[in-house]
């Protein structure tokens, strides 16, 4: 009996710190999808400038057409991004109400 309080009593400690470290680690996840999100963000409206220009001076049709499959790339990333910022965020809430 004694000996089963004693690992409960030196495992707690290592329980409370492993969620401590994963709610950090979200945090961090978060932020740095967040910083991820502004850079593709910055590149799309490149290669929208891109587009622009390459309509406005009648370049190639293929080399428009490389500028909308790239901005069709960058749309994507974005919508992958802006997911799993929600769903960090909505992960983030339920530890809060779970606590």
């Amino acid at each position: 009996m004694m000996r089963r309080n004693l690992y409960l009593f030196l495992a707690l400690p290592l329980a409370v710190n492993t969620f401590a470290a994963a709610q950090a680690g979200s945090l961090t996840d978060l932020r740095a999808d967040e910083q991820r999100l502004r850079q593709e963000e910055y590149q799309l409206d490149r290669d929208r400038d891109r587009l622009t220009f390459d309509r406005r001076h009648h370049a190639p049709r293929y080399a428009i057409r490389a500028d909308e499959d790239q901005i069709r790339r960058d749309r994507a990333r974005i919508k992958r991004l802006r997911a799993d910022i929600k769903r960090d965020r909505r992960i983030r809430r339920g530890y809060r109400r779970g606590y």
